[in-house]
């Protein structure tokens, strides 16, 4: 055995995929081909973080807690509406979850990253003789 991660005898070369096996059952015998949805998979970062803003939040309780335990979040429907992601408009994917998480917080990132620099632009043209700021010596 070569260590190779392809199929033997493919010819297009294309890697072997590799699933979690009780994911891969449970997508087989359930036939979840993704959610039914009209919604446009994100393109961007900004794209997601823009769609999360407007991305309504709930506070339940589900009936098997106890009454004073609360969850946040939004439901599985309004999230499969949103992105387009997921195999069930019923639940949300930890992996859908996690990646529209780090996707906004990449698209925050580089927004401050700009708000910075035209702060610096700014504080030069304000005061260009002046290179030490109050601030900066926090």
């Amino acid at each position: 055995m070569t260590g190779s991660s392809t199929v033997p005898g493919r010819e297009d070369g294309r890697e072997l995929s590799r699933h979690h096996p009780i994911e891969w059952v449970r997508s087989h015998v359930t036939r979840r081909r993704g959610v039914g949805t009209a919604a446009v998979v994100p393109d961007s970062a900004n794209d997601v973080l823009e769609r999360l803003a407007a991305l309504p939040l709930s506070v339940w309780t589900y009936r098997f807690d106890h009454e004073s335990v609360r969850h946040l979040g939004p439901m599985a429907q309004d999230f499969a509406a949103t992105f387009g992601l997921g195999s069930s408009n019923r639940s949300i994917a930890q992996v859908d979850a996690n990646g529209v998480c780090m996707a906004s917080v990449q698209a925050l990132y580089r927004r401050l990253v700009e708000v910075e620099g035209e702060l610096d632009r700014l504080r030069e043209r304000a005061d260009p003789a002046d290179e030490s700021h109050p601030a900066d010596s926090e």
